[in-house]
């Protein structure tokens, strides 16, 4: 009999270079394959349903894998987790039916983009970007610049793409809030969408942020990168540390 599992996993990707398996370089999913081995005796293939790039975090990561274990999943979960590194949470195992797909029937993703407004404290200095222009910041230009990428764009200005590869940039953006958190200095971006381009809400951030430093800007030059797409774009790219695949809505998940 085999299963197939889906997993909900967290991680500190600090340490990581990103989620897909790499042979060479140490990976969240190389990890977790790598340690069910050692753990079980079994060789898995981890599928995740969003490839995160070095340095990103999850708190609601989705993966499935199947396995002809019988073991409990809850005790499955436990010793799993008691030989993975510290930075490395599995929060769930279920059963998951035969026609569950990571990418598939997927609602909506959330993910968090944090921004220091000043010298963060060292325990969570890898968790988001120290912005050097934060005395700077226009905060009622840098919400207009978010909100602007509200509903369906080309966001061919806003990623990166493979040039031999014809990958379409075209996605719809949900919802961009933005939470200023005082008592721990930081801004919270909040982006809710079905599917991201490589990049793309890291250069969003770093585009609005760029934006609402600069006297005289407004969120007209957003507007007219989205309304004139062209992968060369000298943007502001915000570094992985600050974003965190926050969780991951399914059609299934709707009503429960």
């Amino acid at each position: 009999m085999i299963r197939k599992i889906k997993m909900v996993v967290a991680y500190n990707g600090t340490e990581f270079l990103g989620w897909q398996v790499q042979l060479d370089d140490r990976t969240v999913a190389g990890t977790l394959e790598r340690v069910y081995r050692t753990v079980f005796g079994e060789q898995v293939s981890i599928l995740g349903a969003s490839r995160t790039d070095a340095g990103v975090h999850a708190l609601g990561q989705v993966a499935v894998f199947k396995t002809a274990l019988l073991i409990d999943l809850n005790r499955m979960r436990l010793a799993w987790n008691a030989s993975l590194p510290k930075s490395i949470s599995i929060r769930s195992l279920i059963e998951a039916d035969d026609d569950f797909h990571p990418f598939s029937e997927v609602v909506s993703k959330t993910y968090y983009y944090h921004v220091f407004m000043g010298r963060p404290l060292p325990f969570v200095a890898d968790f988001g970007w120290q912005y050097q222009y934060a005395r700077s910041l226009r905060l009622d230009v840098l919400e207009k610049s978010l909100k602007s990428f509200i509903g369906t764009h080309d966001f061919g200005s806003f990623c990166t793409v493979d040039p031999d590869e014809k990958q379409d940039t075209v996605r719809t953006i949900y919802g961009v809030n933005l939470r200023k958190i005082s008592r721990f200095g930081i801004l919270q971006v909040a982006v809710m969408g079905k599917s991201f381009v490589r990049f793309q809400i890291r250069r969003m951030v770093g585009a609005a942020f760029d934006v609402a430093r600069r006297d005289g800007w407004s969120s007209d030059v957003i507007t007219q990168m989205l309304n004139n797409p062209n992968p060369i774009q000298n943007l502001v790219k915000a570094p992985g540390s600050g974003l965190c695949l926050r969780k991951i809505i399914y059609q299934k998940d709707i009503g429960k």
